[in-house]
């Protein structure tokens, strides 16, 4: 047996070990999606427009722990339309404020509304956010703008909504807020290894999963040790 082939063995041992751990984990809990239809769980928007991030408040009021996960959508036809940007668990009958992204640019988020959970962002959103950091204000722009840009294009609307409050939050002009646009527009291009003017071409309709993962992984090993 060739040491190539023994580290293939290893290494697809290891993933699938790290995969099993994970689903493991997830079993021990109810999705956010699950939690909100049984009724257990309230969404409330804390944060005002042009917060970014925006912060929601999750109660859950079941008797199980509820796993929320980056890219699981909550929306209202009061207030903006969000994106989880975090994994966290929130344990039976306790509260988590939980970090979220902006969706709709024609929006302004309302503080107090209650939203409802809708579904998983595309695998190109969540993808961003899974390399953003919500704790650092231009990471947090920029990862901003981007989940703008895939979701409403290139040349979304920037004076109403969501960037009004943005420019007036971060004390900016507008040109400064479209050259934000334009370099996030350049770093999704980099991203995702398409042109700038190709963004809209970018496949948002896949929804990840571990088989797709496990392929992936393979294809990486095959390249990276010539099996």
């Amino acid at each position: 047996m060739s040491i190539r082939l023994v580290f293939l063995i290893f290494v697809i041992v290891i993933f699938a070990t790290g995969t099993g751990f994970l689903s493991y984990s997830q079993s021990t809990g109810k999705s956010l999606a699950q939690a909100y239809t049984d009724g257990n769980v309230v969404i409330t928007q804390v944060t005002p427009a042009g917060s970014i991030p925006h912060h929601v408040n999750i109660t859950n009021n079941g008797n199980e722990p509820i796993n929320v996960q980056i890219g699981d959508k909550l929306i209202s036809n009061s207030s903006q339309n969000l994106v989880i940007a975090q994994n966290d668990t929130i344990n039976k009958n306790s509260t988590a404020i939980i970090s979220a992204y902006c969706i709709q640019p024609s929006q302004r988020a309302v503080p107090g509304v209650k939203l409802t959970v809708n579904g998983t962002s595309s695998n190109a959103v969540i993808q961003v956010i899974d390399g953003s950091n919500p704790n650092d204000l231009n990471n947090a722009t920029n990862t901003q703008l981007q989940i703008f840009i895939l979701t409403s294009g290139m040349n979304f609307y920037i004076y109403s909504g969501e960037p009004v409050a943005e420019v007036q939050n971060q004390s900016i002009t507008y040109t400064n807020y479209k050259q934000a646009v334009t370099a996030a527009a350049a770093s999704l291009a980099s991203t995702f290894n398409v042109s700038v003017n190709n963004i809209s071409n970018i496949n948002q309709n896949q929804t990840p999963n571990s088989t797709n993962s496990l392929n992936g992984f393979l294809n990486w090993v095959k390249t990276n040790t010539g099996i």
